[in-house]
């Protein structure tokens, strides 16, 4: 079992970093290999928010992340609503860049891909919260405002403390 310690190490280390003044936490993925397993950047983030609001603290301190999982709108939505300010999908635009070196973007630079990068999650995001009413990313951050499906309801009231859980799953360790 190695999720729960990293969980616990990230929200202790988040908590002390705010009580400290900082008022950046960055969550990153970034060198994981064969024997420094991540914990996945969705709970990474849940555990970071749910824990700084839980000491009240939260309101002190931005979560970036930077992240190779977020590849598409809905993992967008998911880390923002599961606390995260800023989302920077890097392994998406390393992917881009890559494409455009081996000559795969015909004209397209490697600026108009990343800015229509941009362009796409940020209107692809916009759906999804204009969907359920909501017109502010403030407003839909950190609100939980989706069900798990699939995740056992102990995880999900552990890292997302109110979030509906109708149809059980795996827990941590099927996670690990």
């Amino acid at each position: 079992a190695f999720l729960a310690p990293i969980a616990e190490r990230v929200r202790r280390e988040a908590e002390l970093a705010v009580a400290k003044g900082r008022s950046f936490l960055l969550l990153s993925d970034e060198g994981v290999d064969a024997q420094h397993a991540a914990i996945p950047m969705i709970l990474a983030i849940a555990a970071v928010q749910s824990h700084l609001v839980k000491k009240k603290l939260r309101k002190r301190a931005s979560i970036l992340v930077r992240t190779n999982e977020c590849n598409d709108v809905h993992a967008l939505a998911v880390m923002i609503g599961s606390g995260a300010t800023v989302v920077h999908p890097a392994l998406a635009e390393e992917t881009i860049i890559s494409r455009q070196a081996r000559g795969l973007m015909g004209s397209l630079s490697s600026e108009q891909a990343l800015e229509n990068l941009r362009e796409a999650m940020s209107q692809g995001l916009l759906k999804v919260m204009s969907k359920m009413g909501i017109s502010v990313v403030s407003a839909y951050r950190g609100g939980l405002n989706f069900e798990a499906v699939g995740l056992s309801r102990a995880l999900a009231a552990e890292f997302f403390p109110g979030l509906p859980s109708r149809i059980s799953g795996v827990g941590l360790a099927g996670l690990e």
